[in-house]
């Protein structure tokens, strides 16, 4: 098991799944860049300055455990695709998932053998803690869904290019967690739509993505967002138990909209790693109040104990407007505060 270096606040600690609100003033910005509108400081220090507001909202809101919203990252794909060497932007639209084969995007194109490039985790997670007193995490898409979100032009197989991105990625998570950075997270967001290959080498990819980050290492699995769009069908039925050989602390899924009945699945196959709960519907505008958060997380507690379960959104905020994805956060905070007066018998 990877070794946990972290210790939480409190019970119940609140944290966000990794993206949030993407502002629409800084799309903007980079196409004025791209046209050479603005030069490259000037695009630095209008990210610094969305990062700094997504910070202060985070704080605001009460999260315990936040990100820098990833708003340096034009993509959770295309962040690693332009800074992996081998990869090829931007190539042939193709279907992000099964669901609606109508969502495409211009995946990238493999066409040798890919190697580790510059990619700026550090510098990033670096200014994120300069800027906040919270405790911190970086988020990480994970190889196989770079695998599956490109054209492969040059390996055998998907799983060939898989895990040579899963050594690139382990040498970065080993570099940032010397730095200093001692939560991280693992986003495979394709599983559900590749149990097979989950079941018959996930476990072995996933661990040699994390072996040796001496960090605490999350993996989180949902069914897609892009546009808040559900990618991929299905219920986390298909991957169990094959999800449970993956050498993480915590499993992060979403029951915000699957229905908290997916806990079930923890009846069936029991497990000593934690959860990270969504309990914040991040594909509907509609604000959970602080109550219905509670009620979930209540449920949530049936089967898992205080100690072992993080409150989260289901997924990420980058889609979701700005003042709707504040109350969410507010209201996931609050809803767990509730909860934890009730467990703890304390007003803390």
């Amino acid at each position: 098991m990877t070794q946990v270096k972290f210790e939480p606040p409190h019970l119940l600690p609140t944290t966000v799944v990794g993206s949030y609100s993407l502002p629409k003033w800084l799309e903007q910005a980079r196409a004025s860049h791209l046209k050479g509108e603005l030069s490259d400081r000037e695009i630095e220090e209008a990210q610094d300055n969305a990062v700094k507001s997504c910070i202060k909202d985070m704080e605001l809101a009460g999260v315990d455990l936040i990100t820098d919203g990833e708003l340096r990252r034009e993509t959770m794909i295309y962040f690693f695709n332009r800074n992996i060497r081998g990869f090829d932007l931007y190539g042939p639209e193709k279907a992000i998932g099964s669901k609606d084969v109508s969502v495409r995007m211009p995946d990238p194109v493999v066409r040798e053998r890919v190697s580790r490039g510059d990619l700026p985790l550090i510098s990033h997670w670096d200014f994120l803690r300069q800027h906040t007193s919270l405790a911190t995490k970086v988020c990480v898409t994970g190889p196989h869904m770079l695998a599956k979100r490109a054209s492969n032009e040059f390996y055998p197989s998907d799983k060939d290019l898989a895990f040579d991105l899963a050594d690139i990625l382990n040498g970065e998570l080993r570099d940032l967690a010397t730095a200093g950075c001692n939560f991280v997270q693992i986003d495979e967001a394709v599983w559900p739509g590749y149990p097979d290959e989950l079941s018959a080498w996930g476990a072995e990819l996933f661990e040699r993505t994390v072996k040796g980050v001496d960090a605490k290492v999350t993996l989180h699995v949902c069914f897609g967002n892009y546009q808040r769009k559900v990618l991929f069908d299905g219920t986390y039925d298909n991957l169990f138990p094959a999800l449970l050989e993956s050498d993480t602390s915590q499993f992060v899924l979403e029951f915000a909209r699957l229905g908290i009945e997916q806990l079930n699945l923890f009846r069936r196959f029991p497990t000593d790693r934690e959860l990270g709960a969504g309990v914040i519907d991040v594909k509907t505008d509609e604000i959970e109040t602080p109550e219905l958060v509670a009620d979930r997380i209540r449920k949530i507690l049936e089967v898992f104990p205080p100690d072992r379960v993080y409150i989260n959104p289901d997924c990420g905020l980058k889609f979701t407007r700005r003042e709707i994805a504040f109350a969410k956060l507010k209201a996931m905070v609050d809803g767990a505060a509730i909860v934890r007066r009730e467990v703890t018998g304390s007003e803390n």
